[in-house]
């Protein structure tokens, strides 16, 4: 398993391109189950990457997918014209299949999170988990005056208000943070666009999944009340309030997340979202251990005890390649295996089938 001490240096930046020319920049590190990491109002991919360990630490235990919207970080800059709340979820879309990742949890603050929630709602069978963070049903719960007003009247001072509680030295690098993160200009596009776009009340009731808030106690522009709203009309969600201001304490919030995630259930797998089929060849080597012991009629405890793994380990390696081969279960799973070594040796395919099939 990747640990954050093996992950010394920032990863490779790559770029997705949108349908309207804009070019994001996003990173992917760790291994494991897939967390997408929509990003925070400021945001800088290799400069998050340093900072807290909202990035680093979920890396640690999953495959994290985490990206600069258009009008943040290394990616497009100087947004022309107006920006809507749908632009931000075609950035999410370019992230998505750029990446190639097919199931994932979606993880997103503030009006991303509310980007997130719609994009679960329109995808439950890609989407296994929801983490929001500082998130509401309506935009206009944070108090979008005071975010408008102060930013556009003062960016300096706006920057710095969100720093008053740090010690000076630590408030000096949050700013500077944030300077690199966004612009002026780009910055209130956004926030135009979160205040512009429709509330989530509407599909709040349809979300199913698994849903982690977390919310900081000392929120300044949106009140736990909030966020204790949004969870209690989600009909899967627990909340976790923390220490911290604008955003949430990583040191609380980022094992709140982890244990979240590792405490989800195997997911339901279904033919493939790309619809196509895997060869032998591109399962992993564990996979296809897994593949030929399940074909062979064993169960997943004597899978498990077999490969000294552990029987959730054994579930998600059955889970992806069911993800990789379109199977909906062993029975599927054993005819395409013994289909695959039936067409290249068939005393092999024969060799591999059980008394219990």
């Amino acid at each position: 398993m990747t640990r954050i001490t093996d992950i010394v240096e920032a990863p490779t930046v790559q770029y997705a391109n949108t349908p309207d020319g804009m070019k994001l920049a996003y990173a992917i590190a760790g291994d494991g189950d897939v967390v997408v990491n929509l990003p925070f109002h400021f945001n800088h991919v290799t400069r998050r990457w340093s900072g807290p360990l909202w990035f680093r630490g979920v890396a640690e235990h999953f495959r994290v997918v985490h990206y600069d919207s258009r009008g943040q970080g290394l990616s497009t800059r100087g947004l022309p014209g107006e920006v809507t709340v749908d632009d931000y979820r075609r950035d999410l879309d370019a992230v998505i299949e750029a990446a190639g990742v097919d199931r994932f949890a979606l993880m997103g603050y503030g009006g991303f999170g509310q980007v997130a929630a719609r994009y679960a709602a329109d995808h439950p069978d890609r989407v296994t988990a929801l983490i929001m963070i500082c998130s509401s049903e309506k935009f206009e719960a944070r108090s979008p005056s005071a975010h408008m007003g102060m930013a556009e009247e003062n960016w300096d001072l706006f920057l710095e208000l969100q720093t008053r509680k740090f010690a000076p030295d630590i408030a000096q690098r949050i700013v500077s943070f944030m300077k690199e993160a966004t612009g002026q200009a780009d910055y209130l596009q956004m926030i135009q666009a979160f205040i512009r776009g429709p509330s989530i009340s509407d599909i709040v009731p349809k979300l199913s999944i698994p849903a982690l808030l977390l919310h900081s106690l000392d929120q300044h522009w949106l009140p736990p009340a909030e966020g204790a709203k949004l969870a209690g009309r989600l009909a899967n969600a627990r909340i976790l309030f923390t220490d911290g201001d604008v955003e949430p304490d990583d040191r609380q919030a980022v094992p709140a997340i982890i244990d979240f995630l590792k405490g989800l259930p195997a997911p339901a797998i279904g033919p493939q979202p790309r619809g196509q089929t895997a060869s032998h060849e591109e399962l992993s080597l564990r996979q296809g251990e897994v593949l030929r012991l399940i074909s062979q009629g064993k169960t997943t405890k004597e899978v498990a005890e077999q490969l000294v793994l552990s029987e959730r380990t054994v579930e998600r390696h059955i889970a992806g390649l069911y993800a990789k081969i379109g199977a909906r279960n062993r029975s599927e799973a054993t005819a395409f295996h013994l289909s695959r070594l039936a067409s290249r040796e068939p005393a092999l395919a024969e060799s591999t089938q059980s008394p219990r099939s």
